[in-house]
């Protein structure tokens, strides 16, 4: 396994697989979304909690509550 803490390039690339860039990675994490750590002006991703935080967050639907048109069930 890799190390156990990761910087915000890290966790674009890593958890996002490159589709966010790391600057949204600072803002979500500023906003409360990523769980981290800050040190100074830095933050911190520990590993497990980011499987934990993605197990959670990538597993659901967004638009699980929309019905497809046709998709009635009469």
């Amino acid at each position: 396994m890799g190390q156990e803490f990761l910087n915000a390039k890290q966790v674009a690339a890593e958890f996002f697989n490159g589709e966010c860039n790391y600057m949204k990675v600072l803002r979500l994490t500023r906003q409360g979304v990523i769980p981290a750590k800050k040190f100074g002006k830095s933050y911190l991703f520990k590993r497990s909690e980011l499987e934990n935080w993605a197990a959670d967050n990538f597993s659901r639907p967004a638009v699980s509550d929309i019905k497809l048109k046709g998709s009635d069930s009469r």
